[in-house]
């Protein structure tokens, strides 16, 4: 009897096409693997520094600080207001921290680079000063195009010593953006928030 013997024999085809489905289910689970979105990037703020400097014989005034935010912006996300009042976000960007806890860290730690203040982490001390902030404003400005034109910051509170008036705080800043680069954006809030911790120093 002739045999062909460029035939393939059974268990040969077996272990062909299991070969085959390992490779396709391979190839389905680094599909899975794979995203179109954009990597998630976090972005961080620097606290002002001061170049005033204290003498050594004054001692820092202790103070409480608390921050809140008006809602909508407590987030951890970056965020913008069109002109016709939608807010929305920057895919895939956030800052390192909510909106809260961000503020309240830059405030505080702008305060002991001055070398005026010693920044209390409770509010038990009944001689300590009280320093109470709320953030109203921190987003980037889109125009009618969705194009980025400005960054604004504002946060208003007041100042309180025992034995003396409070002091109100109202501060605002805006900072122009000509590009709509992430880098560009995270520039001109730290630019926001430098001129708004430079103004609360002079202020209190």
């Amino acid at each position: 009897m002739w045999k062909n013997r460029d035939a393939v024999s059974i268990p040969e085809i077996r272990l062909i096409a299991g070969f085959l489905i390992s490779v396709m289910f391979i190839s389905a689970c680094s599909g899975l693997n794979r995203s179109d979105k954009p990597a998630l990037t976090t972005w961080w703020l620097e606290p002002y520094k001061s170049n005033a400097t204290v003498p050594s014989t004054e001692p820092p005034v202790s103070v409480s600080v608390s921050v809140t935010v008006i809602p909508g912006l407590d987030t951890q996300q970056i965020l913008t207001l069109s002109e016709n009042a939608e807010m929305n976000k920057f895919a895939a960007a956030r800052w390192a921290d909510s909106l809260p806890e961000l503020t309240a860290s830059l405030v505080a730690r702008s305060l002991e680079s001055s070398g005026r203040f010693e920044v209390l982490s409770g509010s038990g001390n009944t001689n300590a000063c009280d320093l109470e902030l709320e953030v109203r404003e921190f987003y980037a400005r889109l125009d009618s195009s969705g194009q980025t034109r400005g960054v604004r910051v504002a946060i208003h509170g007041r100042y309180l010593c025992t034995g003396s008036e409070p002091v109100m705080i109202h501060l605002n800043a805006l900072t122009p953006v000509h590009d709509d680069r992430m880098t560009v954006i995270v520039a001109a809030f730290q630019q926001a928030v430098d001129d708004v911790m430079k103004n609360l120093l002079k202020t209190i």
